[in-house]
């Protein structure tokens, strides 16, 4: 029971949102905004190494310039800092307070910002998305670590936006976005793949097992190309990820299919099934 035992290291209330940093005994210091819990220092490498590595290792071509959108946290930027290969990196986050605060208690999770390839860009993902496609801007990847459909990442979720996603995807792209816990959540995967179906030709489901969220992550990955990211093309081991994991994360169980082959999709964001 003293998993439940926790210190709050910080609390503010951003612009944006309601945002908490704990420390517990079992899982270390919690990220939690707005009630939702978002990462602990215990198991976050899981769920960065696979929305990571997935795409990475599964594209034909290692992507050089990856745009990142949300994730305050750098568990995304520091894998993806981890491939040489990458000549430019923007990360583009809307809540500069979570970012400083997860520099300041979350240190060891937290990618480097002062990397000459980043470019940190302090606003809406949606707008830099629309201004980019203005600017005729493509990148081979691009990873949506967004928080769940609700405040302010509820644009991320729309269909004009994904889009305009399709239109900076460089050929041979790959977008991949945390699609929320189908347990708790079961209409935001299936929502978010019809949204990428909307557009791209190959569009997959895979999943992380991370112990703090108490369920099975789903990740969904939209590609330019029909060849999909689900074999991986090169070796790579990290402390969670390795071939076989790449492989077996796209074997989805029978209610995950029944929950995407039974979605009636409104168009609207499922913002109703959320907990």
């Amino acid at each position: 029971m003293h998993c439940y035992e926790a210190e709050l290291l910080y609390e503010e209330r951003t612009p944006f949102q309601h945002m908490l940093l704990f420390d517990t005994p079992l899982f270390g210091r919690c990220l939690v905004l707005d009630g939702i819990v978002q990462l602990t220092q215990k198991d976050e490498f899981i769920y960065h190494e696979m929305f990571v590595h997935c795409p990475f290792l599964g594209m034909d071509n290692r992507p050089k310039s990856v745009l990142i959108i949300g994730g305050a946290d750098g568990g995304v930027l520091r894998e993806v800092q981890g491939y040489e290969e990458v000549e430019r990196i923007v990360h583009v986050e809307i809540d500069e307070a979570v970012l400083k605060a997860c520099r300041k208690y979350l240190p060891e999770v937290c990618g480097n910002w002062d990397d000459p390839r980043v470019e940190l860009v302090i606003g809406d993902g949606a707008k830099y998305v629309k201004e980019a496609k203005g600017r005729g801007d493509r990148f081979d990847c691009i990873l949506l670590d967004s928080t769940d459909p609700i405040g302010p990442a509820i644009v991320l979720f729309e269909p004009p936006f994904h889009k305009d996603l399709f239109d900076i995807l460089s050929p041979g792209g790959v977008v991949v976005r945390q699609s929320g816990l189908p347990l708790t959540m079961p209409k935001v995967m299936p929502f978010v793949l019809r949204r990428f179906q909307d557009f791209f030709p190959k569009v997959e489901v895979y999943r992380a097992p991370v112990p703090t969220y108490g369920d099975e992550m789903a990740f969904v990955a939209a590609s330019k190309s029909e060849g999909g990211i689900s074999q991986p093309h090169m070796e790579k081991r990290g402390r969670f990820y390795n071939p076989d994991i790449h492989r077996a994360a796209f074997a989805l169980p029978t209610w995950w299919q029944e929950l995407i082959d039974g979605f009636e999709d409104t168009g609207e964001v499922p913002i109703d099934s959320l907990y």
